[in-house]
């Protein structure tokens, strides 16, 4: 089995903070070289300046992408082929999750921008990504989706209905792309520690969940970034178009 990522061109958005920097710095841990996308240019500065403690510059590629603008992304796959002309994998991180709020108190705009950057944005860059990686041989993309779109959750309309479209997203390029070599793999985390969960989840909702998992703790980003990584190596070639829970099993 060969469970090597080195020299492999990951592209991973929403890499600026929180499980997307995790993402990105665990990938170049392991050899890969990665482009990391995202709309902040502080958090790019910052997670490149991470990024570049642990590998060679020329390993790293950093770009200010906002994913719902069509224009910056097929920039962004053009600037990526420009510099190593390839792309083995896309990690399609990100997302906005905006305050739990009852569905009839929800403002339209509100969810119009989680459907634009969590769903449209997925869709987005695999229009423009996914051809460079046909043009390759193939590639992985992973789409990071959640539980909250498997299994509803009150207060979270607009983040489930986007993470439920994601995982759909990701099960319909499997059928179209997979005779091109585009294997897809949707990732439904459970509740996990990142700045984004912490800014809109109090310790009291945490800590009632973490009581429901075995070991009663919350999911960490390293656990995802594990998954990750194993999927975007040559041993996981065969496992494409499904879903796969990254949570304890409950009750």
């Amino acid at each position: 089995m060969e469970y090597d990522i080195g020299n492999k061109v990951i592209v991973v958005t929403g890499a600026g903070r929180g499980l997307g920097r995790a993402l990105a710095l665990g990938l170049a841990r392991e050899g890969a070289r990665v482009a990391v996308l995202t709309s902040d240019k502080d958090e790019a500065d910052e997670t490149n300046s991470a990024l570049r403690s642990i590998t060679d510059s020329e390993h790293v590629l950093t770009l200010c992408v906002d994913v719902s603008d069509e224009d910056q992304v097929r920039e962004a796959a053009h600037a990526v082929d420009q510099r190593w002309g390839q792309i083995d994998g896309l990690v399609n991180n990100a997302a906005v999750m905006p305050a739990m709020t009852p569905v009839v108190d929800l403002d339209v705009e509100v969810f119009r921008r989680v459907i634009d950057v969590n769903l449209i944005g997925c869709f987005l860059t695999t229009k423009h990504f996914a051809p460079v990686m046909i043009r390759g041989g193939g590639g992985r993309i992973v789409y990071i989706s959640s539980m909250i779109g498997v299994q509803a959750n009150p207060g979270q309309t607009a983040y489930g209905a986007s993470k439920a479209g994601v995982t759909l997203l990701s099960n319909v390029v499997h059928r179209e792309l997979a005779d091109e070599g585009i294997r897809t793999v949707a990732l439904a985390p459970g509740l996990t520690d990142t700045p984004g969960m912490r800014a809109i989840a109090s310790d009291d909702y945490i800590a009632r969940v973490a009581a429901t998992y075995p070991g009663g703790r919350i999911g960490h980003a390293e656990d995802i970034v594990a998954f990750v990584a194993f999927l975007c190596s040559n041993a996981a070639q065969h496992l494409s178009g499904t879903l796969l829970p990254i949570r304890p099993v409950t009750g």
